[in-house]
């Protein structure tokens, strides 16, 4: 008989152990396995590509040698694609030019004539050719006319000694800039779709630019965009 108080134990159950052959199997659909085949086939392409996966820069001189350029040209305007100007003209090109690092810094200084230039339009200096602020710029329209008897020769016309502001200062730690602007006051440079190519040259750039025989130093920008048409002329 049992004591007053005490509360049966009961027996615990067998220990059921559930052989390897009786485990549920993890099973792989056919859309499960075409998702872990295609990540397998991406996984692979990202490894074999590696750097070449990367898209492809700005159009530079960098292509053909395995050291930077000793200047870096941005253009901020036009923007590609952009449509520029009313009636042919007020529009703005503005670019700068940077000195890859401190070593360079002599490809823009004053003994290489990189200078702030106030290029006032009604000046001998304003005209196409080398900028007297900067120059070693090239800055080229494919749709500057060709003009017997004055200046303007084609699309190879170096338009930089059109520029009128032309700033020079020190940014990102001692590193030489310059700021070159040009508001295009009068049509007379193309209308329609346009390409802008800007680089610069090391001592002066020509007036009419050569296809080839130039030293570049800095990579080369080319902006696609669109200058308005010239306003019609009144018939009389």
């Amino acid at each position: 008989m049992q004591s007053a108080g005490k509360v049966p134990r009961t027996a615990k159950p067998p220990l059921v152990r559930v052989r390897r052959e009786d485990r549920p199997k993890r099973t792989c659909t056919p859309g499960r396995i075409l998702i872990l085949t295609a990540l397998s086939v991406a996984t692979a392409m990202l490894f074999a590509t590696g750097a070449a996966a990367s898209p492809p820069g700005p159009q530079s001189n960098r292509a053909t040698t395995s050291k930077p350029s000793p200047i870096e040209l941005s253009v901020f305007s036009p923007g590609t694609n952009d449509v520029a100007g009313k009636d042919g003209s007020g529009f703005v090109i503005d670019l700068a030019l940077t000195a890859h690092n401190r070593a360079t810094n002599g490809f823009l200084s004053p003994a290489a004539g990189y200078k702030p230039l106030f290029n006032n339009p009604t000046s001998p200096t304003f005209q196409p050719g080398a900028n007297g602020g900067a120059p070693g710029l090239v800055v080229l329209l494919s749709t500057t006319p060709d003009m017997p008897g004055t200046p303007f020769h084609g699309p190879n016309t170096n338009l930089a000694g059109l520029f009128q502001i032309n700033g020079v200062g020190s940014v990102r730690g001692g590193l030489t800039q310059t700021w070159n602007t040009w508001q295009v006051g009068k049509a007379g440079f193309g209308s329609g779709p346009s390409v802008l190519t800007a680089y610069v040259v090391r001592g002066t750039a020509p007036t009419v630019v050569p296809t080839s025989g130039l030293d570049v130093i800095s990579n080369t920008v080319k902006v696609p965009f669109t200058i308005t048409a010239p306003a019609p002329v009144p018939t009389p």
